[in-house]
């Protein structure tokens, strides 16, 4: 029996001494508000709101600041974000170059390219806009290029709501017609006929 008590003994100790090995951490500062808590590539994500699936998030980079003043992620790769119905059937498009998000005040600042679809078909381009979710409400004051309704308008300074159904442009510089019948059929990739 004393081989046996010996052995156990020794792997007890064994096993203290392994928990209470003093470990050296190396204490490094880090500034919160420029080294981001998590760094992702290749992102695809969905956000719920209140308790239903609302967004699909795909990113090629997605750095997140959680621990920063004022906590925000960046797409500085560009990211493409689709609003979802209850059947998950995609109702709005944005899509740009590089995104800004303040997870605070909800608001995202969008940057080159970007374009924006809704259900409609109706087509918004710029190279900057900010979508307010809290306040459900997309503004610019930067030049925008409308395609809704068989119309094209232009100008600089716009606000609409989410889905587009009401909007104001501030200066207005073109409004025309759409010709239908010099627009390409989708999906077929041939040009406009010349005029």
């Amino acid at each position: 029996m004393r081989p046996v008590v010996t052995l156990t003994l020794a792997l007890l100790t064994l096993a203290a001494c392994k928990d209470g090995e003093v470990k050296s951490v190396v204490d490094h500062a880090t500034d919160p508000d420029h080294v981001p808590t998590m760094a992702t590539n290749d992102v695809q994500t969905i956000i719920s709101d209140e308790g239903h699936t609302r967004y699909r998030i795909t990113a090629k980079r997605w750095l997140m600041f959680e621990e920063a003043r004022k906590p925000h992620w960046i797409f500085p790769q560009g990211v493409q974000a689709e609003e979802l119905d209850s059947a998950y059937a995609i109702i709005t498009t944005i899509k740009c170059d590089s995104a800004y998000y303040d997870k605070g005040s909800t608001l995202w600042d969008l940057h080159g390219n970007v374009r924006i679809t809704n259900e409609n078909g109706d087509v918004i381009l710029t190279d900057q806009l900010f979508w307010n979710q809290g306040k459900h409400t997309l503004y610019s004051d930067a030049f925008i290029h409308i395609e809704k309704q068989g119309r094209i308008i232009e100008g600089y300074g716009y606000e609409s709501n989410e889905k587009f159904t009401t909007y104001q442009l501030r200066r207005v510089e073109a409004i025309f017609p759409i010709d239908e019948s010099r627009m390409p059929h989708p999906g077929s990739g041939a040009m406009p006929p010349a005029p």
